[in-house]
């Protein structure tokens, strides 16, 4: 009865937010998304081809491609496309999708924002997702103005300029560890809420209404009996390789994917092992058959609430 109930439950959450939560852009038949980041970027799509390779989902008409720079915040992109960021390089990928844009990939040298300017001019983009870097995201109040948190105006007006019909979407990303230097809360259940705080900000005031809670999805696996030590991360800021990263795509998959293709991320079947290559401070966590439709029903849960934060065991 235990495994009935489960499928039914399943199904009747996969069609409520199907129904419930489709923004309006998912509904057109074509569809460019990119994404504009840091390696949080990295962690929520990483395993976004392996979980949609898995659902079946017609993706020939979808591209998703991603701008990442080390630690960006704001302040950092609007730096790149004035050729003022010489600190680090970026680069420009292409996530999935059947669709090629016309986009230049690979690295843009440090001070040269030449390959960022291209990818808002040559291109049409449906959704422009950003998002901020995980020391100023809980601090709303610093993401304006001239301050290394600051920049949302500057960074929203270059985007707007050359995409005006661009929706734009938001990232609420998840919390650093307990035990982070750079939590200043010392808990990532606290720190969480503060993010969300700003989130709610943001949709008041800039109206932005397309966000990827994947943040909420982290913070609910992490109320679970599926939490480690180390609050799911690998270096108490990145995901953990294996769990974290996988409830993070899930969510990505169900906010996107999930109302364009019709097919929920709940009982998806993809897997994931960690490799020899992914070495990490804190221990990996392998994607199994016990642990995978927990994620997911994290990722789902944070969808339909994502300033809410629910244990996917009850």
């Amino acid at each position: 009865m235990t495994f009935v109930r489960t499928i039914i439950l399943s199904f009747i959450l996969s069609i409520c937010f199907i129904a419930d939560a489709t923004h309006p852009v998912l509904s057109k038949p074509t569809l460019k998304v990119l994404d504009i980041g840091n390696s949080y970027t990295t962690d929520a799509t990483d395993l976004l081809p392996l979980i949609t390779e898995a659902s079946g989902a017609d993706i020939s008409n979808i591209c998703i491609y991603k701008a990442v720079r080390s630690s960006a915040s704001f302040k950092s992109w609007y730096d790149v496309y004035y050729d003022k960021d010489t600190a680090r390089k970026y680069t420009i990928k292409k996530v999935l999708g059947g669709l090629a844009a016309n986009v230049s990939t690979g690295t843009g040298a440090k001070g040269d924002g030449s390959l960022f300017r291209k990818l808002l001019t040559d291109e049409k983009w449906d959704i422009i997702i950003i998002h901020q870097f995980s020391t100023y995201a809980p601090y709303y109040e610093q993401w304006n103005g001239t301050g290394k948190g600051g920049y949302l105006n500057e960074l929203l007006s270059i985007i707007k300029k050359h995409q005006p019909d661009a929706v734009i979407g938001f990232y609420l990303i998840h919390s650093l560890w307990d035990h982070n230097k750079r939590n200043k809360e010392g808990s990532s259940y606290e720190r969480w809420k503060l993010i969300c705080s700003s989130v709610k900000k943001l949709q008041r005031d800039y109206g932005i209404d397309f966000i990827i809670p994947y943040g909420t999805a982290v913070e609910n696996l992490r109320s679970s009996s599926l939490n480690n030590e180390y609050d799911l991360t690998r270096d108490g800021s990145h995901l953990a390789y294996g769990l974290g990263r996988y409830v993070a795509a899930c969510c990505y998959y169900e906010s996107l994917i999930a109302p364009y293709s019709g097919i929920s991320v709940l009982n998806n079947t993809a897997r994931y092992t960690a490799d020899q290559n992914e070495k990490s401070k804190y221990p990996s966590i392998n994607v199994t058959d016990e642990n995978a439709l927990m994620a997911q029903k994290a990722a789902v849960l944070a969808t339909e609430q994502m300033f809410e934060c629910v244990n996917p065991e009850n």
